[in-house]
């Protein structure tokens, strides 16, 4: 089923119209968020096959002072890498621009900006079937937020032990705060 949905929505998303427009409503929801604006480190990604581009967050962040990482794949884990300038990014594992550098602590990233093929209204998420984020998550004490367009917002997904749900997950017309006790007696 999972793989089901992947093929569907990413197949979506390439064709997706209205991807900058929304992507730029996101920003916005994104930037009002209390905890975004009290964060002193914030994790984003690059965005890949038509993601949300929240690549304007690098530079909005930064002048504000805070400390923007990016993630980098190494095996089968993602480092936390701490980015001065998007010139810095190179081509890396899977096509995607990723940071050179030391590996940054996870203990002190505030907030986490999550993409995914796809969410459930609990948090959970279908990436590119890899795990790289629910290894990264699993014991991330900051706030993971899940970023996607309307339509990539599923009714259900279908989970294991393993996943990790997102707390937040912000559409272009929606803020979707996940209730954690819902999750626990699942």
């Amino acid at each position: 089923m999972k793989e089901g949905i992947r093929k569907d929505l990413l197949n979506k998303r390439l064709k997706y119209k209205n991807a900058q427009e929304d992507s730029e409503k996101i920003i916005k929801e994104l930037l009002s968020l209390p905890e975004i604006q009290n964060a002193h480190t914030v994790l984003i990604y690059y965005p890949h096959k038509n993601e949300v581009n929240v690549l304007p967050l690098f530079e909005i962040l930064s002048f504000k002072g805070k400390k923007v990482l990016f993630p980098k794949t190494v095996n089968e884990e993602l480092h936390p890498i701490h980015v001065s300038s998007l010139e810095n990014l190179k081509k890396g594992n899977f096509g995607i621009l990723e940071p050179e550098g030391e590996k940054a602590e996870k203990d002190y990233i505030d907030i986490v900006i999550v993409p995914a093929v796809a969410f459930d209204k609990k948090g959970y998420r279908i990436g590119y079937g890899k795990g790289f984020y629910d290894r990264f998550l699993k014991d991330l004490k900051g706030l993971k937020v899940g970023v996607a367009y309307d339509f990539q917002v599923v009714d259900q997904i279908p989970h294991h032990e393993h996943d990790i749900p997102v707390d937040i997950i912000v559409t272009p017309t929606r803020l979707i705060k996940v209730n954690k006790e819902d999750n626990e007696n699942d």
